[in-house]
């Protein structure tokens, strides 16, 4: 996603300067903290802050607490799960939001085309590896869907997450560079996403440098947690940045189906309880089998299928309640 060219020469020498200062900052910071992050400011995925105004934890950290509670008592309780009292935070004029996301878009045109082929609002993110991904991305666009990048990086084991993947080993212009490689193999999409990324999100330092990275071209990153370590948060809160966060892997157990009709059960009651529910999942032949008749179904159910664009101005609402409950009352 380039600069567009400006009429005046004076304004692009200005962007280029200020291009090449981010890029120059984000070297340093790397380079500065490189390693050190990773063992001194790892913070639990649940309990990280967003930003420092306490404003914005408020409401991050009240849907949080009951996202946890849904997760832990669909461990305990099986697939029939007691309703837990509905949050303040929720509106109940409002119908409960569900973002469905679809992992590792581009490698599989067939699987491409069958995803493609679903009912409902969705959100693709493809690899940037993927052959012809250009395409494939703009056919996605072309098609009505919603288009994120699965940015690739560096997981714990021996996992290959993929050519040009972040890695906590690089040096700091390495990174940016293989950052920027995988940036700009396509256009059109809103937001990043971490593809595998265990080891690299929770290592501060690195997270900062990809952050700032992606506030400086105006686009949110969105956590798949792959990782309880994970330093996204506090890296958010350290650059301003806008970031979002995964609730629910729906296929995390390939070719079980049973699997991932309890996995949308608890979307379904994580979206009633906060309001909306953020899930993953692959462009599997289960998977496909399983969620296509949900989403058919899904809008008669009472649910809403949003692009992940609906993070933003869901959290702004919430920001301006919290702001509102905490304001004096006015007197006359």
């Amino acid at each position: 996603m380039g600069i567009r060219r400006a009429g005046n020469a004076g304004v692009v020498a200005s962007v280029a300067i200020a291009f090449v200062g981010v890029a120059i900052g984000a070297i340093s910071a790397y380079v500065s903290e490189l390693g050190a992050a990773a063992s001194a400011a790892k913070i639990s995925a649940l309990n990280a802050p967003i930003r420092d105004d306490p404003l914005f934890d408020l409401a991050f950290h009240k849907r949080e607490e009951i996202v946890r509670r849904v997760l832990a008592s669909a461990e305990l309780a099986g697939p029939d799960l007691e309703r837990l009292p509905a949050p303040r935070m929720a509106q109940a004029a409002q119908k409960p939001k569900v973002i469905i996301i679809f992992d590792d878009m581009g490698i599989d045109r067939n699987a491409f085309e069958d995803t493609l082929a679903l009912p409902g609002t969705l959100t693709l993110s493809f690899l940037p590896y993927a052959n012809d991904v250009d395409e494939l991305a703009a056919a996605a666009l072309k098609g009505g869907r919603t288009v994120m990048l699965h940015l690739p990086m560096e997981p714990e084991g021996d996992a290959d997450p993929g050519p040009n993947a972040l890695a906590t080993g690089m040096t700091g212009a390495a990174f940016v560079e293989a950052l920027k490689w995988n940036l700009e193999r396509f256009d059109g999409y809103v937001a990043v996403n971490n593809h595998m990324g265990s080891r690299l999100t929770a290592d501060a330092a690195a997270m900062k440098t990809v952050l700032a990275y992606l506030k400086h071209k105006d686009l949110f990153f969105l956590d798949s947690v792959t990782t309880g370590d994970t330093a996204v948060r506090s890296a958010a809160a350290r650059v301003g940045a806008e970031v979002y966060s995964r609730d629910v892997f729906l296929d995390a157990e390939t070719g079980d189906k049973a699997a991932i009709r309890k996995q949308l059960r608890l979307v379904e009651r994580i979206a009633r309880e906060t309001g909306y529910a953020v899930a993953i999942c692959h462009p599997r032949k289960e998977t496909l089998e399983v969620i296509g008749p949900w989403l058919a179904s899904a809008t008669e159910r009472g649910f809403v299928l949003e692009p992940v664009t609906a993070l933003v101005d869901i959290q702004r609402q919430r920001n301006m309640q919290a702001i509102a409950a905490m304001a004096p009352t006015l007197r006359l």
